[in-house]
């Protein structure tokens, strides 16, 4: 075992230990043997985290200290705790990947990147619930793979207004947005805020409480930014439904799409005839949500002419 595992694994077992004496005493605030061994622990798991970090900086190992802080009765309930810190994982993850090979629009990481981003689970202490995560580096004279990663987390938290999301989306790629969207709503619906300390391998220290207030406007924003975009096109098909009076229409080209919807309001229109060839000038409108990862298409019929005979 390296000395880093040994030092690592040592730091793990003195906060197992803290754990157990802080839950002894709280069964028993009285009992002084308990209240100085505990004092003597937190101590030695102290002086064991600042040895690991130390080796952890010769080995090019980052770390990353993730606490959540409940902010009502204390509660961790399983599954909220494991979301956030899988989409927490995610949304590194979606960022690393989007440094290295290029902004994306679907919510997907490559193999690589998500074997070279991955967080492997040290420890967790008490005091709110800490969780203490380590990645892996390679680090050249300039920088470590990892420094524009963890540095691009902090930055797209600071998302305020619509602008600052789709700042976000050209640099970052649409799935950034919507990784930091769903581990935001997560770690809400879990009662958390998130505090997240990174102690990279170079010394240099990033830390953010990233309270309730901050995470529902993540939410919010990303939920209320959609992109549109829209085209015309004009084809020939068959009416197969709607008319004049309910504003609708259903198309169908031959061999082709079918488009159904409804018409513009001064759309120009022949006589509806079910089951007659026409051409048919139709508006698509695309919409594309940021929060969902998902595009709503609607058609609306802009010019009817017709019907034309064979």
């Amino acid at each position: 075992m390296s000395d880093y595992a040994f030092v690592a694994e040592r730091a793990k077992k003195a906060f197992a230990s803290v754990a157990r004496l802080e839950s002894a005493l709280a069964r028993d605030p009285n009992d002084h043997a308990i209240s100085v061994n505990l004092a003597s622990m937190r101590r030695f798991a102290e002086q064991a985290r600042l040895e690991m970090e130390r080796l952890a900086a010769v080995n090019q190992i980052e770390i990353c200290e993730y606490r959540m802080v409940p902010i009502a009765d204390g509660d961790y309930g399983l599954s909220h705790v494991s979301k956030s810190l899988l989409e927490y994982q995610n949304l590194f993850s979606q960022i690393y990947d989007a440094i290295k090979n290029g902004p994306k629009r679907n919510a997907t990481i490559g193999k690589d990147a998500e074997h070279e981003s991955m967080l492997n689970f040290a420890f967790s202490y008490s005091g709110s619930l800490g969780v203490v995560l380590l990645a892996r580096s390679e680090r050249t004279f300039f920088d470590g793979k990892l420094d524009k990663p963890i540095e691009a987390v902090y930055q797209i938290l600071d998302i305020d207004n619509v602008d600052t999301v789709k700042d976000i989306a050209n640099t970052l790629g649409r799935a950034v947005v919507k990784r930091v969207h769903d581990w935001s709503k997560v770690t809400v619906e879990g009662g958390f805020s998130a505090d997240i300390r990174w102690k990279r391998s170079d010394g240099r220290i990033l830390g953010q409480h990233v309270d309730q207030y901050r995470l529902n406007n993540i939410v919010a924003f990303i939920g209320s930014t959609s992109d549109v975009q829209t085209e015309r096109v004009s084809v020939r098909g068959m009416l197969v439904g709607g008319d004049i009076s309910s504003n609708t229409f259903h198309l169908t080209v031959p061999g082709g799409e079918t488009y159904s919807g409804g018409n513009a309001v001064d759309a120009e229109l022949a006589t509806m005839t079910l089951g007659q060839i026409y051409e048919a000038t139709i508006e698509i409108s695309s919409v594309y949500y940021y929060a969902t990862d998902q595009t709503k298409k609607t058609n609306t019929l802009v010019r009817l002419s017709g019907p034309i005979r064979a």
